[in-house]
């Protein structure tokens, strides 16, 4: 009976959905056609139409947009819909590809919209992953009728750091994109593992924030691929796209992963909070400037990011990176112990064997592969899968008095040594619950050759008598360590297949070779201090403030911490002064005012009406550490601002 029950709901789904969408044909300037799907309710009446381009074949769709959607996102009430797949794939595949840039065909496709009869003549794009990428590429030729985008889990521009991360090789994420048609081969990319001229004109070629001149909505998840170049991204078009547009750009990053975005479980964890908030925000997002509803799009703050742990949303006009008003440094001890203390003693280092034909598996984390049902993605309990096995180093705090917020990249400096010439350090950080469950949060990794830099004249193969400095960047993360949880590191040499294998040999890389077992050393004394650096938050979780309802003339430091320069916003024509911990003043001048002396310099530049931009060049002889900034508004205001900010040299 049921599963006549269930063939009953599938024909009256597919002819449901026959009712909704029409295949169509769009003409491109190449003289080819497209294949799409119209859906509409009612195509004698004209409404705004939002565009998808896709190359994961516009048939899903019918199934998705009529049955599967939840959130309501695709309202055929007020909206027409247009699925396009892309030129050289699926419907479009007799449609020449080679070298193409497929913005023009996203330009085509929304022009031809916007003259067709069901069409009110405005047309926005929307779209994850390969679907945003379309967009930007799309909005860079500056259609007429493109009047908003919501490109989301994907940054506009390729880096080097796309395909190799700390210099290691990508190869999941890598493979992944051949097998979907995106790469010819992993070839190209293997033959540039170094920093080089051509990952110099890639980044070249694809950074063009300051073509967008229509508003755009990002997403993100903390367990994306990319939440790092996401955020970066919008603070890009936050500052240099079109002028008309730049205050118009909004960013949320929620406690997901690249396939689970507005989901309730990621991982073996939920967050019933963040359920459906992208799709409903792009609701809003899409009534406001394709329908001209009212409803407070434009007053809401420029970004929400989702603080895991407590679960909350905080919102803010701010950078990022000025959410972190402190540094938290917890240093690596004897014993496996994280602590605030630096170590005062000569400690003996820790050491694990290291053996590429069996490295440390890829569990959780900031992963996705659309083709495995099995693998374990976003936030997962790590014990048996990773600290189990015996290569690993693993330190953890005492149980947290207090709650530990983190806002930004975590980041790992350990002093290690090896018995080869090459090998990795990887780092996972994870969440320690009171009933023992080892969750991953992030994960990072270096290849030792590269400890000084990834051209070919910064690598340097190591000494196995010598001692050298490894840091490992985390992405950035929104995590509250909740009072009685424990934060903990697992050192290893490995994340496969996350990331390619050291053979430990020290010869090329990306070649067969001889693989050789490594025994890998971490320091953690008064001479080596190995830490966990995390940018932190004082306020988030504690007390309502600034953070919520942002004024225009709060002071803001961007980015914090910062380890050559820092922006300093502020109302102009106001005194700066910037003090060290002991309250001995460090600098002092006038917003608004060029000032240059004592190594120190202040540039200023015009922001908006009320505030003016400075940039603040510590003096070569400033250590690093927390700094206070003090503003002092003119005199009618009657105003202090204070903010900390960490240079790290």
């Amino acid at each position: 009976m049921r599963f006549v029950l269930m063939v009953l709901a599938l024909l009256v789904s597919t002819v449901f959905c026959d009712t909704l969408f029409t295949p169509i044909k769009i003409p491109v300037r190449t003289g080819d056609t497209l294949a799409a799907d119209l859906y509409s309710a009612d195509t004698t009446v004209p409404k705004p139409v939002i565009l998808i381009q896709t190359p994961y074949n516009k048939n899903t769709f019918r199934f998705i947009i009529t049955t599967v959607d939840s959130s309501g996102l695709f309202d055929l009430y007020h909206y027409n819909f247009v699925v396009v797949d892309w030129r050289g794939f699926y419907g479009s595949a007799s449609a020449g590809s080679t070298g193409y840039d497929r913005g023009l065909d996203g330009y085509d496709c929304v022009e031809w919209i916007a003259s067709q009869s069901w069409c009110n003549g405005n047309v926005g794009t929307y779209g994850g992953s390969a679907l945003g990428q379309i967009q930007f590429m799309t909005a860079r030729h500056h259609p007429p009728h493109l009047v908003c985008a919501a490109p989301w889990i994907q940054d506009y521009r390729v880096e080097y750091d796309y395909y190799y991360w700390g210099g290691v090789f990508r190869k999941e994420h890598t493979e992944l994109l051949v097998r979907l048609g995106f790469l010819p081969s992993t070839a190209i990319i293997l033959e540039h593992p170094y920093y080089d001229r051509y990952w110099r004109y890639i980044e070249f070629i694809t950074d063009y924030p300051d073509e967008f001149s229509v508003p755009m909505f990002l997403v993100t998840g903390w367990f994306d691929l990319y939440p790092s170049d996401v955020i970066r991204a919008f603070h890009d078009m936050r500052e240099r796209s079109h002028p008309s547009v730049r205050r118009a750009h909004k960013l949320m990053v929620g406690p997901w992963t690249h396939s689970g975005i507005g989901k309730l479980r990621q991982g073996e964890l939920e967050f019933p909070e963040a359920v459906n908030a992208a799709q409903n925000a792009a609701k809003k997002f899409f009534d406001y400037y394709l329908r001209g509803i009212p409803n407070g799009w434009d007053s809401e703050p420029a970004a929400k990011y989702f603080i895991m742990g407590i679960n909350e949303w905080i919102e803010t006009n701010e950078p990022w990176d000025s959410l972190c008003d402190e540094i938290d440094t917890f240093y690596l001890k004897a014993g496996g112990l994280l602590s605030l203390s630096s170590p005062t003693t000569v400690e003996p280092a820790d050491s694990f064997f290291y053996d590429p034909r069996d490295p440390s598996p890829a569990y959780g984390g900031n992963r996705f592969n659309p083709f495995s049902t099995s693998m374990k993605i976003g936030p997962w309990d790590i014990r048996d899968s990773v600290e189990a096995r015996g290569d690993n180093l693993i330190f953890t705090t005492d149980v947290l008095p207090n709650d530990v917020t983190v806002v930004g990249k975590p980041r790992v400096q350990l002093y290690v040594s090896s018995n080869r010439r090459d090998t990795d350090f990887a780092v996972r950080l994870c969440d320690v619950y009171p009933d023992g469950r080892s969750i991953i949060m992030g994960q990072g990794i270096r290849r030792a050759r590269f400890r000084n830099g990834y051209e070919v004249h910064d690598v340097a193969l190591m000494n196995p008598d010598s001692v050298y400095l490894l840091e490992i960047e985390l992405y950035d993360i929104g995590l509250t360590f909740l009072a009685g949880h424990r934060i903990r590191i697992v050192i290893t040499s490995s994340i496969y297949p996350m990331f390619d294998r050291n053979l430990n040999n020290g010869d090329s890389m990306y070649v067969p070779g001889d693989t050789l077992v490594a025994k890998n050393f971490v320091y953690h004394d008064r001479i080596h201090p190995s830490r966990l650096i995390l940018p932190v938050s004082s306020a988030i979780g504690v007390a309502e403030g600034d953070l919520n309802k942002p004024q225009e003339n709060t002071l803001s430091v961007y980015p914090n911490p910062f380890n050559s320069s820092c922006k300093i916003f502020a109302p102009c024509g106001s005194e700066v002064r910037i003090y060290d911990l002991l309250g001995h003043l460090i600098f002092k001048g006038t917003c608004g005012h060029k000032k240059a002396g004592n190594g120190d310099s202040m540039l200023s530049g015009s922001n908006s009406k009320k505030r003016c931009e400075l940039i603040w060049q510590p003096a070569q002889q400033i250590p690093s550490g927390i700094y206070v900034i003090k503003v002092l508004v003119a005199a009618d205001e009657k105003t202090t601002c204070y903010a900390k900010v960490a240079f790290v040299k």
